[in-house]
C-alpha cells in the first residue's frame, strides 16, 4: 500500500536511515511522510519512535498500514486509539510510544486455516488468481483510504471506507 501511494504521488523513499525508509512529498497540498521500518515487525515501535522524533509528527498525526487477522481478506478498517488487537508489530509501537492514540489502517488477511500457526500463514504468499485479485482490489481501495484520509481527514476515510468490502469494487 505505501509503495502504491508513493508511486501514485512520485514520492521516492530518498532517506535510508538504520531502522526506516522514508520519503516525503506534497499530496494537494499537504506534506506526506511515507516510511517503512527496516526493524523486525515485533519492534516495529524503534522505528517509528525514531521517525516521529526526526520530522517532529505527532503519534495522533500518523496512520500505521497494518495486516489484520481478524478481518477477512480484502476488507480494511480505520480505527484511532484503539489497541493493539494481537499484532505485536502495533503492540510495540504502542509500548515504546507509550500512547495509542494514532491511526491504524488494518488490512484484513482472514485467519489461518486449522492447526497452520498465525505467524507462518501470515508470511505464505498469496494462493490462486482469485486471492491475488482480492489482493490487487485491497492495495488500490487502501491506497485511496490512505489518500482521503491525508486530503479530507481521517474521520471522513474512516465514514467513507470502513463501511465497504474490497471485493465489492
Amino acid at each position: 500500500m505505501i509503495k502504491e501511494l508513493a508511486s501514485t504521488h512520485r514520492i521516492t523513499f530518498a532517506e535510508k536511515s538504520g531502522t526506516y525508509f522514508l520519503g516525503s512529498g506534497k499530496v494537494d497540498h499537504e506534506t506526506l511522510f511515507l516510511a517503512m521500518p527496516r526493524t523486525f515487525m515485533n519492534l516495529s515501535g524503534i522505528a517509528v519512535k525514531q521517525l516521529l522524533d526526526k520530522t517532529g509528527v505527532d503519534p495522533s498525526q500518523m496512520i500505521v498500514v497494518h495486516d489484520e487477522l481478524d478481518l477477512v481478506l480484502g476488507r480494511i478498517q480505520i480505527k484511532f486509539n484503539a489497541g493493539y488487537g494481537g499484532n505485536k508489530g502495533v503492540l510495540s509501537i504502542i509500548s515504546i510510544l507509550q500512547t495509542k492514540a494514532f491511526y491504524r489502517l488494518r488490512v484484513g488477511v482472514g485467519r489461518p486455516p486449522e492447526g497452520l500457526d498465525s505467524a507462518e500463514y501470515l508470511l505464505q504468499p498469496f494462493q490462486g488468481e482469485a486471492e491475488q485479485a482480492i489482493l490487487d482490489g485491497v492495495v488500490r481501495h487502501s491506497t485511496e483510504a490512505l489518500r482521503c484520509a491525508v486530503i479530507e481527514g481521517p474521520q471522513k476515510a474512516m465514514e467513507r471506507y470502513n463501511q465497504r468490502e474490497t471485493r465489492d469494487q
